[in-house]
């Protein structure tokens, strides 16, 4: 039985610049977003900025296996 998250997508090379920029984009957005709750300790804050890293990872972890 295959897994199906590790099975190869033929993309052309343009999908792939695309999908490359869009989490370049959403990556430095998070980023911006969890600087300006930099201060911030109230309970939502914590919460949000806690998805915002999971966000992040996850963003960044999807970026480093797609083909350059």
């Amino acid at each position: 039985m295959s897994n199906v998250h590790s099975a190869p997508v033929n993309m052309s090379e343009s999908e792939i610049r695309r999908l490359r920029r869009q989490l370049e984009i959403e990556i430095t957005w998070l980023q911006r977003q969890m600087e300006e709750m930099s201060g911030s300790s109230s309970d939502v804050d914590i919460s949000l900025r806690q998805t915002y890293k999971e966000m992040l990872f996850c963003r960044r972890a999807l970026l480093g296996r797609i083909p350059r």
